[in-house]
């Protein structure tokens, strides 16, 4: 579910991005190599519950059988940080939990969805199943503005979920199986919005995979979870306790969903 992978080479800080991610290049534990993109807690907004999110909500999308990329820890020692000569990222390295999140690098082709551009017809179902799965998961972080989507021409990847399951504390919030809870969604909310607004989608696949999300297969999520991020336990129950509920309420919160959109 998680696989532990060691940074091993340093190739950049990514440009775009408000965590600082940076490419790595990793070894596994077999010792063959891969490329990935690490997020480091010291520049999230949770800190380490960020990263507790990205892995719980990856590890999920997984088991839907959504684009997510393949999800790593990523173990960062001191020799490997004082080895990297840009000191931006090497300062965040340090300030971080010595376990980073990665997510396995897309091969080349890919490119950001930008808002009001048409949809494939062959690829409609999946966009709307990722809407769907980021109103069911609280994701505020696929706006027009930072869709975190990329499109190949044929599959979609969905990225950056440090965001989800943030539902205490928020005004006005109710859960998105209680009817009216997704009306808010619109344009500025969602980058898939547009062209998916005015259609009926049968999300029957999607509601299907949820109601296989066992009690065992959360306790597995938080099983996978590493020590490291033990600081982190409130964001870990609150997510699971979450995805429990969904799995127990999925069928109106599926219905809320596709009303959203008509």
């Amino acid at each position: 579910m998680l696989d532990r992978v060691t940074a091993t080479r340093f190739d950049g800080q990514r440009s775009s991005g408000k965590t600082g991610p940076c490419n790595l290049e990793c070894i596994r534990g077999d010792d063959t190599t891969i490329e990935l993109v690490a997020k480091f807690s010291d520049g999230c907004e949770r800190k380490t519950g960020s990263l507790v999110a990205e892995a719980i909500t990856a590890m999920l999308a997984a088991d839907l059988d959504l684009p997510v990329p393949e999800p790593f820890l990523v173990n960062v020692d001191t020799n490997f940080v004082n080895g990297i000569a840009n000191r931006v990222a090497a300062a965040r390295m340090r300030a971080s939990s010595p376990v980073a999140f990665g997510s396995a690098t897309l091969p080349p082709g890919f490119s950001v969805v930008l808002a009001g551009k048409p949809i494939p017809a062959r690829v409609r179902q999946q966009a709307a199943e990722i809407f769907a799965f980021d109103c069911l998961v609280q994701n505020p972080d696929r706006r027009p503005s930072n869709p975190n989507l990329l499109f190949d021409g044929n599959h979609f990847a969905i990225f950056d979920h440090e965001l989800t399951f943030m539902t205490t504390g928020i005004i006005g919030w109710k859960p998105p199986w209680e009817a009216g809870a997704l009306q808010a969604v619109n344009a500025d909310r969602h980058v898939l919005f547009t062209e998916l607004k005015g259609r009926q989608y049968d999300l029957s696949r999607l509601e299907g995979a949820w109601r296989t999300i066992s009690a065992s297969r959360i306790a597995a999520y938080r099983k996978a979870l590493p020590a490291e991020w033990s600081d982190a336990s409130g964001v870990a129950d609150e997510a699971l306790g979450f995805i429990a509920q969904l799995r127990d309420n999925i069928e109106p919160a599926i219905a809320e969903t596709v009303r959203a959109l008509l």
